[in-house]
């Protein structure tokens, strides 16, 4: 987890990257740039690894992550996500841009997915069925 969390930090900042230009006839520039999402919550299966895997990944590109596992890995997902909220806030991200629900209740799902004022995107991310 470690390594993987070290490849992503080692990729290139994705914020601000022009991706296209355009000149309109009346002079009026137009740019593509990729912005962040803003917040992103992920919903995963029992997958300790995805906790710092999407952490790493949602924090480089300059967003701020909501993180639920599985009940059956709670505890694994509670420590990891304590621990990258440390390691983040330690390089000065804000408090509270890493955050996890662990309660492994079905209701936060539904919670979760009605916070359109506060979660900006929600990413499930499983495996095969």
């Amino acid at each position: 987890m470690a390594a993987g969390a070290r490849d992503i930090a080692a990729l290139a900042d994705p914020v601000g990257e022009l991706l296209e230009e355009q000149r309109r006839p009346n002079g009026l520039r137009i740019r593509k740039v990729r912005v962040p999402l803003g917040v992103v919550a992920v919903v995963y299966e029992a997958r300790p690894n995805v906790t710092i895997d999407a952490a790493a990944l949602c924090l480089k590109s300059g967003n701020a992550i909501v993180l639920r596992g599985s009940s059956s890995a709670a505890r694994s997902n509670s420590v990891l996500a304590s621990l990258a909220a440390a390691a983040a806030e330690s390089a000065g991200v804000p408090e509270g841009a890493v955050s996890i629900l662990a309660s492994g209740r079905r209701e936060e799902l539904v919670e979760l997915a009605t916070q359109d004022r506060s979660v900006d995107v929600i990413i499930p991310r499983g495996g095969e069925v």
